[in-house]
């Protein structure tokens, strides 16, 4: 796995162009990662799933997302990291991706996801679900906030370089 900036993906992209794939999206916390899907010309987000993640080994995690990288051919990974805040659960994750070998030939970037939750959180407080669907919920439209900030991020990216 390699770690890439925006520049670097977009790069990256713009070289398998209609060839590529999807990017996963990862919002990754103690006990589940929500996962988010991108279409394969990596414009627009969609929930996909969540992956729970035991305390204590995140082999099962780590296979699951395997399974989920190779039935929808992505071509990398968008990570949740918060800028500045503690307690993050997602470098350690990606550590543990590294080590599996599971990942070698894609790629990954970090995006900000600082306050994602929270705007989930409000966004959805209307919703009269029980608490554990309610956080399902929250998981996977996290995780799709994290990976549309980086494809519109990309999308910006395409409109200077065609300027």
């Amino acid at each position: 796995m390699q770690e890439l900036k925006l520049a670097q993906l977009y790069q990256r992209l713009l070289k398998t162009e209609g060839q590529g794939g999807p990017l996963l999206g990862l919002d990754v916390g103690t006990k589940y990662m929500g996962v988010a899907v991108s279409d394969r010309n990596c414009r627009v987000a969609s929930p996909h799933s969540l992956i729970e993640r035991k305390t204590s080994s995140s082999h099962q995690a780590i296979l699951n997302l395997e399974k989920v990288a190779k039935d929808l051919s992505i071509v990398g990974f968008v990570i949740g990291y918060p800028i500045k805040l503690i307690g993050y659960q997602g470098k350690q994750f990606v550590r543990e991706m590294h080590i599996s070998g599971k990942f070698a030939d894609l790629c990954y970037i970090y995006w900000d996801e600082r306050l994602t939750t929270k705007a989930v959180e409000n966004a959805i407080g209307f919703l009269k679900v029980d608490r554990r669907q309610h956080k399902r919920i929250v998981d996977k439209l996290s995780a799709l906030c994290i990976l549309q900030g980086c494809l519109d991020g990309l999308a910006k990216m395409s409109r200077v370089v065609e300027m």
